[in-house]
């Protein structure tokens, strides 16, 4: 919250007409700090993946935590540790619609569980390495590949040049950071290029900037955009968020 999304959002803006555009618009788009731990398995489960089946996933791990209480009629819980995750098995998670990130969780799990001092500690001391060595660490850990390690390197390691690069973030850069690679297969060399491309427009605060980009990007968001832009938002209920929305 020390972070003055105004003062970034200026900054950006003067060197970016297309940012500028959208940031009167998307003013809230906070970059969180997420537990580690918790934003670890949430990403696991995000991995080729909707929104609407991510939400069912984290809300089926969410659950297995302590009750905090409701509002509004939703029950809160506290994510679980790793002793209560580390008592749930693949086929529960199978069973529960986790599909081959089951399997990903559990050993994930079981390598934290391994390490020395602790698997929660030792996530925690990637907030102290630079990016490329918190990325290194964490795509040692079962189902964790680059994208998803960028993700947890943003959202919860401090990292916040990270950019989490996908189909969707090589559309945008392809459209308006490096148009000359448009129509080129997206390979992990092109990845690497196309978060350096971010880092060089936007700074050491690469990744709020993509993570404005990307939600822009959304159906849901495209259609709310549209009518801020034509003065008719008010008419306008807040679009369901539809299935195939893709982290």
């Amino acid at each position: 919250m020390g972070i003055c999304l105004g003062d970034l959002w200026d900054e950006f803006s003067v060197s970016d007409p297309r940012f500028a555009e959208l940031a009167g618009c998307l003013s809230g788009a906070r970059v969180l700090r997420q537990d580690p731990l918790e934003c670890l398995i949430q990403f696991i489960c995000s991995s080729n993946n909707n929104i609407k089946r991510i939400t069912q996933m984290v809300d089926f791990v969410s659950k297995l935590g302590n009750y905090v209480g409701e509002v509004e009629g939703v029950g809160f819980y506290q994510f679980p540790d790793l002793d209560r995750l580390a008592k749930v098995s693949e086929e529960e998670l199978r069973k529960a619609g986790f599909g081959y990130r089951a399997k990903y969780i559990r050993g994930t799990v079981e390598v934290l569980q391994s390490k020395p001092g602790g698997g929660v500690e030792w996530l925690t001391s990637l907030r102290k390495l630079d990016l490329e060595s918190a990325i290194e660490a964490l795509t040692s850990l079962p189902g964790v590949g680059p994208k998803v390690a960028a993700c947890i390197a943003l959202f919860s390691l401090d990292q916040h040049h990270a950019v989490p690069v996908d189909t969707h973030v090589w559309k945008i850069a392809t459209r308006y950071l490096v148009p000359e690679l448009a129509g080129k297969r997206l390979t992990p060399k092109l990845c690497t290029h196309v978060a350096d491309a971010f880092v060089q427009k936007y700074g050491k605060y690469a990744g709020w900037a993509q993570t404005l980009l990307f939600i822009a990007e959304l159906p849901s968001q495209k259609a709310l955009l549209q009518s801020l832009s034509n003065g008719t938002a008010k008419d306008v209920k807040p679009p369901k968020i539809k299935e195939e929305e893709e982290s």
